[in-house]
């Protein structure tokens, strides 16, 4: 089997049959890992892949209130100013917005033009559009419908984009991507000189993966199509012209409490009251130890064009 990562040749590899046990499916798809890179991939892409993204899939789905929209808004003030965390430290963990934190950290100026692609309903664009960032475009092309206010989201793939950016973000995007390799280099094109890639993943080499195996949580049967390791993300970025400038865990507790309740034959839906108090707090010091440790089941990658 040929890896679509690192294009090795894979003749004696593990293989692995996993269902859809976001959604309780009954039907099986085979992955194989990588000898070399270690990447987890599915064998073959289902043709009718749409049909597994139903409405309520998490990343189209969810209004939010008008209360919601003030206390993220809240939130995400409290992130880009800093606020001191004995006055603020609850609220930044209850609330954590990962995806802007992630962001945050390149520290862009506002006039920087940034990409989200795959932005869903385009929440982490507003987060950045409330903080004052307005040359801003979102790619999603499973909306039901384009936006041009308070910024563009366009029904469309990347490969039918045009335009030139500073930042281009994939948040949880890139392992529903079919081709990564030709992923980056349309990215490459797209970037302006020095121009940089946010990639928050999952990532195989995890705590989370070697306890849970099947039951892993970021499997999600067949939506992802790889699982990269540090080793995979290292040479897609050689490969494609890019600089791996850093990378760190942001893995919270949905490495626990979803692979435990798939180990326990529960659906990702199911509440988590099935969990005790003592045992989310467990799963939350334990996931905040573990990123310590570069151990986390999602990391940030950032990647910068050479």
């Amino acid at each position: 089997m040929l890896c679509r990562i690192c294009n090795h040749q894979n003749e004696n590899c593990n293989l692995y049959n996993i269902n859809d046990k976001m959604f309780g499916g009954k039907e099986n798809f085979e992955y194989f890992e990588c000898t070399n890179c270690g990447t987890l991939q599915i064998s073959k892409i289902p043709e009718n892949i749409g049909a597994f993204y139903p409405d309520n899939y998490y990343s189209l789905s969810s209004k939010l209130s008008l209360k919601e929209r003030l206390l993220f808004r809240l939130r995400d003030y409290i992130f880009y100013y800093n606020f001191p965390s004995f006055l603020v430290g609850k609220l930044k963990i209850k609330m954590s917005n990962l995806s802007l934190e992630a962001f945050l950290k390149l520290k862009s100026n506002k006039s920087a033009k940034i990409l989200d692609v795959g932005c869903g309903e385009g929440k982490f664009l507003r987060s950045i559009y409330n903080l004052g960032f307005t040359n801003i475009t979102g790619l999603e092309p499973f909306a039901l419908k384009e936006q041009t206010q308070p910024f563009p989201i366009y029904k469309k793939r990347l490969e039918d984009f045009e335009g030139q950016f500073d930042i281009i973000t994939f948040n949880h995007v890139f392992e529903h991507v079919e081709d990564v390799n030709e992923t980056l280099k349309l990215c490459h094109e797209l970037l302006q000189k020095n121009g940089q890639i946010i990639i928050r993943v999952p990532v195989k080499d995890s705590y989370a993966y070697e306890l849970y195996k099947e039951n892993w949580v970021q499997w999600d049967a067949p939506r992802h199509f790889q699982l990269l390791t540090r080793k995979a993300i290292n040479i897609l970025s050689n490969q494609n012209n890019f600089e791996l400038i850093d990378y760190y865990c942001d893995s919270y507790k949905l490495q626990f409490t979803g692979s435990e309740k798939y180990k326990r034959h529960l659906t990702y839906q199911t509440s988590n009251s099935v969990f005790t108090k003592s045992e989310l707090k467990d799963f939350t010091d334990k996931s905040i130890e573990l990123n310590k440790q570069q151990k986390g089941d999602q990391i940030v990658a950032i990647l910068r064009k050479i």
